[in-house]
């Protein structure tokens, strides 16, 4: 077993290899042909182990719980994504999640109905991840909420006050 992990490894590190030195790239369309990205192998490492993957980066932003990079396997699903970052938080807006995406040196998002499309259970309509893409969480305004908030505090602080004074 110890032989076919090591051979998959050697056959996983000659084929990125070639990949890098050959300056081959990868197109694949998504439903829309006008919104595809060319892919390098300068957007992949691989990740050692007991079984070698090609590895890419992905940002995530607002409001999820862990922002930033995250790193999956080549193919890896927006939801798995969003998982990766620890989900999102409460104040996430699931109906407007931007997808920015590189495309021949210009930048071009789309706006994906994530909340729509876990109701449904239509997940295979979720676009494919690629590298260096980025994924934007919008947070709902909760204008009443702050408020709300803000006049509690005021309502306690008086309260502490009202009670230290007499």
């Amino acid at each position: 077993m110890k032989t076919v992990n090591k051979l998959s490894g050697l056959a996983a590190t000659a084929y990125l290899v070639l990949f890098v030195l050959g300056g081959i790239s990868l197109a694949q369309s998504e439903g829309d042909s006008s919104f595809y990205q060319q892919r390098s192998a300068s957007q992949y490492y691989l990740e050692r182990g007991t079984e070698s993957k090609l590895m890419m980066k992905v940002n995530v932003w607002g409001a999820v719980q862990k922002p930033g990079s995250q790193y999956g396997p080549d193919g890896i699903d927006l939801i798995s994504v969003l998982s990766a970052a620890g989900g999102p938080t409460e104040q996430a807006k699931l109906s407007k999640v931007r997808l920015v995406r590189n495309f021949n040196g210009e930048k071009r998002s789309v706006v994906i109905n994530v909340s729509r499309c876990l109701k449904k259970g239509e997940v295979e309509h979720l676009p494919e991840i690629k590298p260096g893409d980025t994924l934007i969480v919008p947070r709902k305004r909760v204008f009443f909420g702050k408020f709300l908030g803000m006049i509690y505090n005021v309502a306690v602080i008086t309260s502490v006050v009202l009670l230290a004074t007499d």
